[in-house]
């Protein structure tokens, strides 16, 4: 029966992607190909170029692309300013433009290539999920990459056509929560208990992000990256977006607690099956109170640390901490970390709630074996 259930999952996930594109459009960018640097030179001053600016003088060795193998040389401007300058030297790997519009073809660096060492890593962790969780282990995988592939395919298309981003993210989150939990755990009690507590500390969630912000007056324009969307595409609805965002950050942790909390509640009925309902209910929250205390601090510190750079410009200028926390972008990652955490916090009643309702035998309902 449970492995019934999983491949009937699977081959549900395979139809929804299946109906999916999942190639991007092309919008007539330049081709972007690879290559090595072999050797670099400082060049004379150009035309038009400030007196402090450098040139370098890059030989390139093309690993994709149409000169494939083949040595070319492009100029490479440094203004002095860290950000924009692209300051290589042999042996790096790079990114170029190539521009075959003209009689002869005109390559301009971009950005390093950082595709190998990413790769690399992502293979690692692969690896230690697969060897240390085996066939779990595998499963997880599984489902994180298709996680990737319905938000990259899915949610973000249906997000960019003009639909409600709160609830495409809520019921998306939902429905994919659910699938996965059946695909990892079968269909048992314990996975229906995590199900509840899941979808239902995400829901809360939504809600309180919802509220919260709007109360706050939240826009969704903080970050430079919505403020350039809302140039190309002003009909989003960028204050959902940002609730949306501020749902898919707290799902993981979310799912982490469901998932915990009913695993451990299954094991406390395995080691004494006449188990009341009343203590393996205290034992449920016994246990999700051990994870707030973690994966609150987790969520709320993965925030902060992302807004290192910013707490510092702050810091440096002395700004008035009241005034700090008022203003938009740092009033959304506050809302952010607490409507998460709130949520996570409301998924352990939740879970040990269902699972000790699922648990306990109608035998042994009535019995009170605490101490």
């Amino acid at each position: 029966m449970q492995r019934s259930m999983q491949i009937i999952l699977v081959l549900c996930l395979l139809v929804v992607l299946g109906g999916v594109p999942l190639q991007a459009q092309e919008h007539g960018e330049m081709p972007v190909f690879r290559g090595r640097v072999v050797d670099v030179s400082i060049g004379g001053s150009q035309p038009n170029h400030e007196e402090h600016w450098e040139t370098q003088v890059v030989k390139v060795r093309l690993s994709s692309g149409p000169h494939k193998n083949q040595t070319i040389i492009v100029l490479n401007t440094l203004t002095g300013h860290p950000f924009f300058d692209l300051r290589v030297k042999m042996g790096d790997r790079v990114l170029l433009q190539g521009d075959f519009s003209g009689s002869r073809a005109e390559y301009y660096l971009t950005d390093f290539e950082r595709g190998s060492p990413l790769i690399a890593v992502t293979l690692l962790f692969a690896l230690s999920v697969a060897l240390i969780g085996g066939r779990q282990g595998i499963k997880a995988l599984v489902s994180l990459l298709v996680v990737g592939i319905v938000i990259a395919t899915m949610i973000l298309p249906l997000v960019l056509k003009g639909f409600n981003p709160i609830i495409v993210t809520v019921g998306m989150s939902s429905i994919l929560t659910m699938l996965f939990i059946l695909f990892i755990g079968g269909y048992s009690k314990k996975t229906m208990a995590a199900i509840s507590g899941t979808v239902g500390g995400l829901i809360t969630s939504g809600i309180l992000a919802f509220v919260v912000g709007k109360a706050s007056y939240l826009t969704g324009l903080a970050s430079g990256e919505a403020q350039m969307l809302q140039y190309m595409d002003a009909s989003i609805n960028f204050q959902g977006i940002l609730f949306s965002g501020m749902i898919i950050g707290a799902l993981g942790a979310i799912l982490d607690v469901g998932i915990s909390i009913a695993s451990a509640m299954e094991q406390i009925k395995e080691a004494d099956p006449s188990t009341d309902f009343q203590t393996l209910f205290t034992r449920g929250l016994h246990v999700g109170r051990d994870l707030i205390a973690t994966m609150s601090n987790t969520l709320i510190l993965a925030y902060v640390g992302s807004s290192l750079p910013l707490l510092l410009l702050f810091q440096a200028n002395q700004s008035s901490w009241a005034q700090v926390f008022n203003l938009d972008l740092v009033a959304s990652e506050i809302v952010r970390a607490m409507t998460g955490s709130v949520g996570l916090t409301l998924a352990i009643p939740i879970t040990a709630f269902v699972a000790a309702l699922l648990f306990v035998e109608p035998e042994h309902e009535g019995q009170n074996l605490s101490n």
